[in-house]
């Protein structure tokens, strides 16, 4: 994994700057404006509802699952209205996409995956860098795209197309097509005001929750396929409708599902499946159930050798702090050396804590079967503790450098 907190000369792309941050701010702060003047009714809802659902399935369906893994394909109709709204939420042409996201795959949390969390120590850099760093300070929404990309999406027309008139369709689809839809309903004025900005704020709102599956999904998230820093929030369903359950897209990133089992709420795979049974998608790429728990075993195997890897070292550590704070006591009593009471305790109280825990992650070591990642976290949380008490105290531990 890389980490880096060196000073790097990254320049901000104003166009992208201008389409992610000052164009959302300009709709968020002219929707306030029309909340006052005009009300919220059930219809602005609707078009919000309408306009932020629309952008998540064409990211969801075209972007990601069609384009950029091939897990199904489909008509050219179908295709072209996925090439039409997905270039409406402004996330760049679909070739570009698909070249991003395959570099994400291929080199993930290396240095040649665009927008890794991992690119800095600090966890807070590192999240903006994933969430959108990447973009405002990339090359913009033309750039390279990868070997792979071209050979299986170079010759589709309607890719071609689209990113040749990208921004034109873009342009359309958010700024001629919303009021349209509005000015369809009330026929009037407000509607296509309405229509403009409720699908807008929408399509920005959807456009920050498909980079949290960038950021947010490659933090925190149950990893019970693949032991990288992707995982499977269930709760962020109501906002992804399926690309939430990101740790098994990482594991099986071909499959047209994400959620694989039947309780696992993934519309985007509930969508494709329609389009199968109506006959408008084809071959879609299932992954087997003996493939499936075959990579569940491997995985939870990893973690119990990586948690056994951690609690070998904690338990030497804790030996090592438990030691050195009994030779402190000792030292301190030959050389007539007088502690204050309370300095006293605090060492005696930080051997007894070091015995304990070398004392735990000793017996954990011999109970594999029960071993996982939240028992390391909180030895390692423990041992942590331990290490700054320890030098709170003084003691010198240099023994631990070697661990």
């Amino acid at each position: 994994m890389m980490h880096k907190d060196t000073q790097e000369n990254l320049k901000l792309n104003p166009l992208v700057f201008s389409v992610l941050i000052i164009y959302p701010i300009i709709l968020l702060g002219l929707t306030a404006w029309y909340g006052i003047t005009y009300g919220i009714s059930s219809f602005e809802i609707l078009l919000f509802v309408v306009g932020y659902y629309g952008a998540n399935i064409s990211v969801g369906l075209g972007l990601h699952r069609l384009w950029a893994h091939n897990s199904y394909k489909t008509n050219k109709v179908v295709e072209f209205i996925l090439a039409l709204l997905s270039a409406g939420t402004l996330q760049g042409p679909a070739l570009v996409w698909a070249s991003d996201h395959h570099k994400h795959h291929t080199f993930t949390d290396e240095e040649e995956d665009p927008h890794s969390p991992m690119k800095y120590k600090s966890r807070v850099k590192g999240f903006l860098w994933a969430h959108m760093g990447w973009m405002l300070y990339g090359q913009g929404p033309i750039t390279i795209l990868s070997k792979v990309t071209m050979v299986k999406l170079g010759r589709n027309s309607i890719l071609r197309w689209q990113m040749k008139y990208y921004w034109e369709i873009a342009a359309f689809m958010n700024v001629v097509l919303p009021p349209i839809v509005g000015f369809a309903f009330l026929h009037n004025v407000q509607g296509a005001l309405a229509g403009y900005l409720f699908i807008g704020i929408a399509r920005a709102l959807q456009q920050q929750m498909t980079f949290c599956v960038n950021s947010l999904t490659h933090f925190v998230g149950s990893k019970p396929y693949y032991n990288g820093t992707a995982g499977d929030i269930w709760w962020m369903f109501i906002f992804l409708l399926g690309e939430n359950w990101h740790n098994f897209h990482h594991a099986f990133a071909s499959d047209y599902r994400n959620g694989p089992k039947w309780y696992q709420c993934d519309v985007h795979k509930w969508l494709i499946a329609a389009l199968e049974k109506f006959g408008l998608a084809t071959d879609l790429v299932r992954t087997s159930e003996v493939r499936i728990q075959a990579k569940m075993a491997a995985a939870k195997q990893e973690v119990i050798e990586h948690v056994r890897t951690d609690l070998s070292i904690i338990e030497q550590a804790a030996q090592i702090i438990a030691k050195a704070a009994n030779e402190r006591l000792q030292t301190a009593e030959k050389s007539a050396e007088l502690l204050a009471h309370k300095l006293h305790d605090k060492i005696l109280e930080l051997r007894i804590m070091a015995l304990h825990l070398g004392k735990n992650a000793k017996e954990a070591l011999t109970s594999a079967e029960v071993l996982s990642q939240k028992i390391g976290k909180n030895y390692m949380k423990q041992l942590r503790k331990l290490e700054r008490l320890a030098q709170q105290l003084n003691i010198a531990l240099p023994k631990l450098q070697n661990l």
